[in-house]
């Protein structure tokens, strides 16, 4: 059969991959709590209310605790998530995203030791996953998950692993090749354009086996995907997790960088089916993350394949330049006879915008920052898909033709709002 060339595409993007763009990446600023101390501290707010097309919802956030209470280096330890609303209600039904319904990445601080775990559910509304961390010092976790009828929720924790002798710290210094051998395989990243904050681009994988050099056609999928991405600003402040699409679903949803009107469609991957291709010869050797690095400074890249059974994890340091040509000022005015729908982690607010059946309605969509998967506003029953750079703004039309509500999402269908239309 003959090798086929797909890409696959992060959106942030979150997620995961889960908002697992184009995909999606999502990046995440979320609660942070401190484990193995009798103290809880806040570094930031609380999770903000998450949007959806009803109403909004109350903070979702996922309350952790460790069995033993003390996290020691070289023994393991059960790690706990417990999803609770603002209310305190337990949230037991995850929405299963790419195969799993929490994603946990587990970084060091200085992110040298990483770790793509999946806390299981249990029978009192937890979710459990037992880890052993190799060596004492500070590390930081990322709780991906999406509440139901909800968007996407990274939860950020910090632990402190106990240890007689912690692991020096690692500096982050920005890679000088961009081809990287692991397990066998050989692993060139491309960008599409140089790394600025804040700048729409396309990270571009070749990759091929190590030993004879040819493109690696025995791919497998691995969660519902034929690879992976997660992205950590080097202050572990920033957090994207790459949600892939095939080739098929990019060329559907327009390409990239298109911004074409067209139908549209929510991102999925059905897992079965891509195991179904997988078995019938070879994968695609070539896969692709769209992104936007939301802050200049230095990243580090996790690109996940799957091979032969085995996950192997390539890592990448990359540095990203100041963007002096993106500013404040870029954000167009907003037209007086426009409603103005700003687009932040938070997702769209407003959310519901009260509509008349038959006459036109402008929305000046706003996005705020790259902190979101929000990278494409798509209107699915009227064939209409706009890209929304960041901290510009993008006037959409709509003339409802019946009443009821007229959904629009994120490119993934994470990020939702709607007209509600009345005669």
């Amino acid at each position: 059969m003959m090798n086929r060339t797909t890409k696959l595409i992060l959106t942030s993007l979150a997620f995961a991959l889960v908002a697992h763009i184009a995909g999606c990446a999502t990046a995440e600023h979320a609660t942070t709590t401190n484990a193995g101390s009798a103290d809880t501290a806040r570094a930031r707010p609380a999770v903000e209310p998450v949007k959806d097309v009803n109403e909004a919802k109350p903070a979702y956030r996922a309350e952790f605790a460790t069995e033993p209470a003390e996290v020691k280096a070289g023994e393991p330890v059960t790690l706990s998530f417990t999803v609770k609303d603002a209310k305190g209600a337990v949230v037991r039904d995850l929405q299963v995203v790419h195969e799993k319904p929490m994603h946990l990445l587990v970084v060091s601080n200085d992110l040298a030791e990483f770790n793509h775990l999946h806390p299981q559910p249990q029978g009192d509304g937890s979710f459990k996953v037992t880890h052993t961390f190799p060596n004492g010092g500070a590390y930081k976790l990322y709780a991906d998950f999406t509440a139901p009828n909800a968007s996407q929720i990274v939860d950020r924790l910090d632990v402190n692993v106990a240890g007689d002798a912690p692991r020096e710290h690692a500096s982050l210094v920005a890679d000088k090749t961009t081809t990287k051998t692991v397990d066998g395989l050989r692993v060139t990243m491309r960008p599409d354009k140089h790394l600025r904050a804040g700048e729409e681009l396309m990270l571009n994988f070749a990759v091929a086996d190590a030993r004879t050099g040819k493109p690696a056609t025995d791919l497998q999928p691995y969660l519902g995907a034929l690879a992976h991405f997660v992205i950590i600003s080097e202050d572990t402040t920033d957090f994207l997790h790459a949600h892939p699409m095939t080739k098929e679903e990019m060329s559907e949803a327009g390409g990239a960088h298109g911004g074409m009107e067209h139908d549209a469609k929510p991102h999925a991957h059905d897992a079965a089916e891509m195991k179904d291709e997988a078995k019938e010869g070879a994968s695609p050797s070539e896969v692709a993350a769209h992104t936007t690095f939301p802050r200049a400074g230095l990243y580090k890249v996790w690109a996940q394949f799957q091979r032969g059974g085995r996950v192997i994890t390539v890592p990448y340091v990359v540095s990203v330049a100041e963007n002096h040509t993106v500013s404040a000022n870029t954000a167009n005015s907003v037209p007086a006879d426009a409603i103005k729908v700003t687009l932040s982690s938070k997702g769209y607010e407003p959310s519901r915008i009260e509509a008349k059946k038959g006459q036109p309605v402008k929305l000046a969509f706003y996005r705020a920052d790259a902190e979101n998967c929000g990278g494409e506003v798509v209107f699915p029953s009227q064939g209409i898909r706009k890209k929304l750079p960041v901290r510009q703004t993008v006037l959409v039309e709509v003339t409802p033709k019946e009443t009821g509500e007229l959904a629009f999402t994120c490119g993934m269908g994470m990020l939702r709002g709607a007209l509600v239309v009345a005669d």
